[in-house]
């Protein structure tokens, strides 16, 4: 089957693929094309205002320009979702003005749950109002029922029959496009505005959509009020008493209009009945598909359902509800349950329309016939719940086997135990300026709001946490309420661009009437992020924005820039002054102390947008790349906590835990910079060029023959894959979609998103079938052929491992880790073991078909983008037989995606060649281990160039000593040896090896081949005696092996700096770190020749408290771990190592060195008073113990 990319909007019949914005952008289109054939020129106004789940439709119709403008469709982003209502208000009345160009508008609205309800007063005006001739209102409602990207669950049926609207809700996406145009049709019948009801896993969906010109068939019915035809009125003067007659019209005729619409055109629906049925189940939109895909897990089809004497009633427009089909389908039943999500909406109408009825059935839905709880009132529902709730009723009407079945494997499921692991929850992108302007000082107050500042309620840093928050448009106002209430004198409120263009200007205004002293910062990052990276309507530049808060009555305003440079010759307004972003603290204090309302607008556009621009050519690449020199590094992870930067990555080395900038992912913000640490580098590189391009050989599609077994479909196949936002899971997704289509299969699939964008988590539903029996889009509860983890952390957590069954699924995982914010913030958080990940995963799949696989370092070794990644993996999941297309198909919708071609189907391939030969693919991409012979050569060498031939005849005499030693042993000292004599001298490593050849003595004769304690001691030992002075950092920034990494990693780098902030200059009061260039190289370079006075009276650095500290160190370690082997026995084994290891918890610099240290030296004592504990003494030591504190 051929495919373009454009048939979602040209087909004019035959069968697409479209996702739920998709279908939405199409509505318009079809609506045009229909009215042409019948002869009407019409227009279409769509206005409204961005927000999950319709997040993406305005960039959507942006992008569809062209066939916009084909079909006289005119998109206007409102600047609200109110002044948006209004101007689709306006296009109902277009005909009262002089010179109309059309014959009728076409207006749809389109907003999320809190924009339904800001424009309530908008909606009922407009629908009392009614619609023109040949005119028609839609309005998309966007309800997000789990509040997966909003601060609170909607349901927006009871904001709409307010304003009496009403209301279809589809169960599909073939519906969205279907009921779009029955709505069109109703509100030219009846005048009313029609609503859509559209849920957050139904606008996230997709499906392959049947459209033709006469799908669906429209029959408009002949309406009689009282014996008169039924005609529309139109009345905008909205006057009393008019107004009284309007609702008169509204309730009494418009909506029997619109109720002869719906039966005129079946849009509630009995779908399953005999002449004696006994049970009655009423659903409708997504609860409906849910309800049947819950009966088809059952093995209820419709035969099924007959015998067992259940009909069944499809709503599609809930409100007004139309009592003849309900009076009909109820018609000799005994009860009735309904399945709805949230609170009762057409079960209250049912019970308000059979009321009356002589023996009318029981009704229950939210709660039983006792009054105890059925469907639940909070969330969302999906097919698993429904089953859990409906099947006990349904094995009470007779044999239903499938019943019993369904219900045993997802009480299984829920019964299993669940390894504890963390959750991962959503952070600002890397380089985000929120990350750096939301920060507070002791003791600050600051007040949250919509927007991905509002995130700060998720981070567990106070620096960045927020108080409260309020609705959009309410920031500050809180404030405003409490203030006379308080001692308190002054709060800060975040507020961001788009939120104060949107309506947050008159909470400015609020304040400033209000006479409180309440300072906004303004987070001016030209984008609304949380949606998509729309420009704010009705936006204003920062000059112009001072004159605008000026006016209002702000009282002092600073800008807080990243470029304070471009503003040089701005005209801003006299209140304003600029500073460089480094002053943030210190202008929020100066703000702080003045009485009113102040403003702090923070300069910095959207790291995300700024990516995006970057990568399109709008804007220039920076030529800087800041860099970590891993062995000046201590790994203390204060970076990570100052910057909060998601591409500082902390990863493990052969020195320990370190901290590396991942630079596929970093948007150069180099808020790192501002860590405490010498390790930080800036590079500079030739204008146009950057981090090295990695190419592998090109893989021809025939290099890798197919798979010798595929998984075939049987009836359905599952794929469930737990992802990472921003890493291409949706694209994994939408490309496996496009080659089912190829193939001709039908399909739904569901991207759960939420705010994966900000770096949370992406489930991905992928549901092929061969007819049309699957109904829900998302993968129930063991019911996943191939569970692709794209995410390991994400795979472990027991919502997504519910989705899988021991004897159906099999697990795809890669294992590199992605580190949380959490982590970045605080790198004792670990990521899990790949043992605690394969057992977790493992116990709920098929354990011997299961592949896992370092995807993330092997794609990105091959190709040097972590955007590789998921397409490597697919080609693994491919490749093992448990994709059911064709490695042609796939690559086709990789060509029709049009994005990157070649690298994705190069990491398809290689995928696919990972499976077939990994140690071809292994050797391509990751660098080789060293052995003990390698590190001497190297070593050698490295002593001889640097330093003389004897530094490395007294290497090698020092190493010889060792090689009685294992040879883990062995390469580990191969390494420290000749690193401690660079680091000071010959002696000072000869003392090292004494100490450590004691320590594996000892250690030999306790435990003969278990080397766990002699490894930790050669690592712990070198970590304190190898510590990281002027000398050391100097050292080993001067490295050569250092140097040629450098030249390995950039194409054409010019410079180096060194980003140092000295002790000696800190102490006389600077504040901050000095760039320093080549021509430092020159100090450095005397600094390693001036270790020989190191810990002398000549060694001015010496004096200092972390010298004096670092030095003492040596000496309490050596005592403790000798303390130990004294002691040596099977019962302290894990305690020893543990003292051991203590060193490795002694990171970072200065005052953060201090504090670790501390930590150390108290948990060292309890470990050792413990050690010396009658619990351990009662063991028999190893060895004589002669000097035992007492």
């Amino acid at each position: 089957m051929t495919v373009s990319l454009n048939d979602k909007y040209t087909v004019t019949e035959g069968q697409v693929y479209l996702t739920g914005i998709q279908a939405l952008v199409r509505l318009p289109i079809d609506q045009h094309r229909r009215d042409v054939e019948s002869g009407l020129r019409t227009g279409t106004l769509i206005s409204g205002y961005e927000g999950s789940p319709l997040a993406g439709y305005d960039l959507t119709l942006a992008r569809t320009g062209r066939f916009l403008k084909e079909h006289d469709i005119v998109h206007l982003p409102g600047l609200n979702e109110e002044l948006g209502a209004t101007a689709v208000m306006g296009s109902q009345i277009f005909q009262m003005f002089p010179g109309p160009k059309f014959d009728g508008v076409n207006g749809i609205w389109y907003g999320k749950g809190p924009g339904v309800d800001r424009s309530g007063d908008v909606f009922k005006h407009a629908n009392f109002g009614g619609t023109g001739q040949n005119c028609g209102a839609v309005i998309l409602a966007g309800d997000d029922p789990n509040s997966k990207s909003s601060t609170l669950p909607h349901q927006s049926e009871f904001a709409l029959v307010s304003a009496g609207i009403p209301i279809l809700y589809p169960s599909n996406i073939q519906e969205f496009l279907e009921f779009g145009l029955h709505a069109f049709a109703i509100s030219r019948l009846s005048g009313c505005w029609v609503s859509l009801k559209l849920v957050t896993n139904l606008c996230d969906g997709g499906g392959v959509v049947d459209v033709a010109p006469d799908k669906p068939f429209i029959t408009m019915p002949e309406v009689v009020i009282d014996g008169k035809p039924f005609r529309k009125i139109q009345d905008v003067t909205f006057l009393p008493p008019g107004t009284v007659e309007m609702e008169r019209i509204l309730f009494y005729e418009r909506h029997e209009a619109v109720k002869a619409y719906a039966r005129a055109n079946r849009l509630n629906r009995i779908d399953v009945q005999t002449g004696d049925d006994r049970l009655g189940l009423v659903s409708t939109g997504k609860s409906y598909a849910d309800l049947r895909q819950s009966l088809h897990d059952m093995g209820l089809n419709d035969e099924a359902l007959q015998r067992l004497g259940v009909r069944i009633l499809c709503m599609g427009m809930t409100y007004p509800i139309d009592d003849e089909i309900v009076r009909r389908f109820a018609m000799g039943l005994e009860d009735i349950i309904v399945i709805e999500e949230k609170r009762s909406f057409v079960e209250n109408q049912l019970r308000e329309c059979l009321y009356s009825m002589p023996n009318h059935p029981r009704i229950v839905g939210k709660y039983t016939e006792e009054g105890a709880p059925l469907f639940p009132i909070h969330g969302e529902m999906d097919a698993d719940g429904i089953s859990l709730v409906l099947g006990p009723r349904l094995l009470k009407l007779g044999e239903a086997p499938g019943v019993a079945a369904r219900l045993a494997i997802i009480e299984a499921i829920k019964g299993r135990h669940y390894d504890a692991f963390m959750t991962r929850k959503p952070n600002y992108c890397s380089g985000c300026p929120h990350s750096r302007s939301t920060r507070m000082q002791e003791g600050q107050i600051t007040g949250g709001g919509i927007g991905c500042h509002g995130m700060g309620g998720l981070i567990d840093q106070p620096m960045r946490a927020t108080s409260y928050l309020s609705q959009m448009g309410g920031e500050g106002l809180p404030w405003v309420g409490a203030s006379a209430f308080t001692e308190t004198n002054h709060v800060f409120q975040n507020i961001g661009d788009g939120t104060f263009f949107h309506s947050g200007s008159q909470a400015v205004r609020a304040c400033v009437a209000a006479g409180v002293n309440v300072t906004f910062k303004l987070l001016y990052n030209r984008a609304v992020a949380m949606t998509g990276g729309q420009e704010a309507q009705g936006g204003m530049s920062i000059p112009q924005l001072t004159h605008s808060l000026a006016a209002e009555g702000v009282k002092k305003i600073i800008v807080v820039s990243e470029s304070p440079e471009q503003w040089r010759q701005a005209k801003f307004a006299s209140i304003t002054t600029v500073n460089g972003r480094d002053h943030l603290f210190s202008s929020m204090k100066e703000l702080e102390a003045i009485s009113g309302v102040t403003v702090l607008i923070n300069d910095q556009q959207c790291a995300a947008e700024k990516r995006r621009q970057r990568k399109r050519g709008i804007l220039a690449e920076p030529n800087v790349f800041a860099l970590i020199n891993e062995e000046v590094c201590e790994g203390c992870g204060n970076c990570g906590e100052v910057s909060n930067c998601m591409s500082l990555h902390p990863v493990e080395t052969e020195f320990g835990l370190k901290t590396r900038i991942h630079q596929s992912s970093c948007n150069k913000d180099y808020a790192c910079l501002d860590g405490d640490c010498p390790s930080f580098l800036t590079i500079e590189v030739e204008a146009g060029t950057g981090v090295m391009a990695k190419k592998p050989p090109v893989l021809d599609a025939s290099a890798v023959p197919e798979p010798a077994e595929k998984a075939e479909i049987d009836g359905s196949f599952s794929i469930y894959i737990p992802g990472l936002g921003g890493t291409g899971v949706v694209t994994v997704n939408a490309l496996l979609c496009y080659a089912a289509l190829m193939e001709g299969k039908t399909l739904l699939n569901l991207d759960q998103t939420g705010l994966a964008q900000k770096g949370g988590a992406v489930l991905s539903n992928l549901i092929i079938a061969d007819d049309d029996t699957v109904t829900a889009n998302k993968v129930g509860m063991g019911t996943a052929d191939l569970y692709l983890v794209l995410d390991a952390l994400g795979g472990v957590l027991p919502v997504n491992l519910d989705r899988t069954y021991a004897e159906r699924t099999v697990a795809v995982v890669t294992m590199t880790p992605n580190p949380t914010g959490e982590m970045i913030r605080d790198n004792t958080i670990l990521f899990p073991s790949d043992a605690s990940i394969r057992r977790s995963i493992d116990q709920c799949t098929r354990q011997d078909r299961n592949v896992y696989v370092d995807a993330g370092n092997i794609a990105e070794g091959l190709f040097g983008d972590h955007m590789a990644i998921n397409l490597f993996i697919l080609g693994i999941a491919y490749q093992a037989g448990l994709i059911p297309l064709k490695a042609e198909s796939i690559e086709g919708a990789i060509e029709l995606n049009g994005v990157a071609i070649q690298q994705n189907q190069q990491s398809f391939r290689y995928g696919r060649r990972y499976v077939y030969d990994p140690e071809a693919v292994t050797d391509l991409a990751l660098p080789r281990e060293r052995g003990v012979t390698e590190e001497r050569a190297m070593m050698v060498d490295y002593l001889t160039e640097a330093y003389s031939a004897s530094a490395a005849q007294a290497y090698e005499g020092l190493l010889e000593r060792c090689h009685h030693l294992d040879e883990e042993s062995q390469r580990l000292l191969a390494i420290r040896i000749g690193e401690l004599i660079a680091f000071q001298n010959t002696a000072y490593a000869t003392s090292y090896v004494d100490f450590i050849l004691d320590v594996a003595a000892r250690d030999r004769e306790a435990y003969k081949d278990r080397t766990e304690l002699t490894h930790a001691v050669i690592r712990n030992l070198y970590k304190l005696m190898a510590y990281k002075d002027e000398y050391e950092v100097a050292r080993l920034h001067l490295k050569h092996t250092w140097r040629e990494k450098l030249d390995e990693m950039f194409e054409r780098p010019l410079n180096v700096y060194y980003n140092l902030h000295p002790p000696m200059l800190r102490a006389l009061g600077m504040q901050r770190k000095l760039k320093l260039g080549a021509w430092f190289n020159g100090p450095m370079r005397l600094l390693t020749k001036m270790k020989i006075v190191r810990g002398t009276a000549l060694d001015v650095f010496g004096y200092g408290k972390v010298r004096r500290e670092e030095r003492e160190l040596i000496g309490w370690y050596r005592e403790a771990i000798e303390l130990v082997i004294e002691r040596l026995n099977d019962t302290n084994r894990e305690l020893s190592l543990q003292i051991a290891t203590l060193p490795d918890a002694i990171r970072g610099y200065e005052d953060i060195k201090l504090a670790r240290v501390a930590e150390a030296r108290a948990t060292m004592k309890q470990h050792l008073d413990l050690l010396t504990s009658p619990e351990y003494n009662n063991a028999l030591p190893m060895f004589p113990s002669a000097n035992i504190p007492a």
